[in-house]
């Protein structure tokens, strides 16, 4: 499976909604991603960021 970088955008499914969010950090297992502020409303999060483990996401191509 292909990892993303930073500055990809990915998918990934969170709390049965499809997220679309941009990496700002790469770690060993997995990316801190930041979503928008309205997907963070919906999922009750405070903060526009979370955490997405490798192979939980697909690059998103244009």
């Amino acid at each position: 499976m292909e990892r993303a970088g930073v500055g990809d955008v990915i998918l990934f499914d969170r709390k049965d909604n499809l997220c679309e969010g941009k990496v700002f950090l790469v770690r060993d297992n997995s990316v801190l991603v930041e979503i928008s502020k309205e997907a963070a409303k919906i999922l009750g999060y405070e903060m526009p960021n979370t955490v997405v483990r490798h192979g939980n996401y697909k690059i998103k191509t244009s």
